[in-house]
């Protein structure tokens, strides 16, 4: 697993690669929680590189989610694959989360926010 921070037009861009299981989720969640804590109110999670996410990964997603909106911002997820948006569906992140096709959807929907 590995997590890499970028920043568009001032919205930050944080792209995960690897499995997203019960192994790395406690370092998915604490650094994105630094993120959204160093006052990130716009961010996208790209997940075009996850291979697999678990429940555990679902909820280090979550977590930083409620945190975004508490501070009155937005995140949302982009690109995952066929098997990570079943889990996603599945597990009712669609209702709580907007989930992109493209990244670039995502920054164009932050720009407006």
């Amino acid at each position: 697993m590995n997590i890499l921070q970028r920043q568009i037009d001032g919205i930050t861009l944080v792209d995960i690669s690897g499995r997203v299981d019960s192994s790395v989720s406690g370092q998915v969640m604490d650094q994105l929680n630094g993120i959204v804590s160093s006052g990130v109110t716009k961010l996208v999670v790209n997940l075009k590189q996850v291979s697999y996410i678990s429940s555990a990964g679902l909820r280090s997603i979550l977590v930083a989610a409620k945190l975004v909106k508490s501070d009155n911002g937005e995140m949302r997820l982009c690109q995952p694959n066929d098997l990570v948006r079943k889990t996603l569906e599945e597990s009712g992140f669609s209702n709580l989360i907007r989930i992109d096709e493209h990244e670039s959807q995502s920054v164009a929907a932050l720009r407006a926010f």
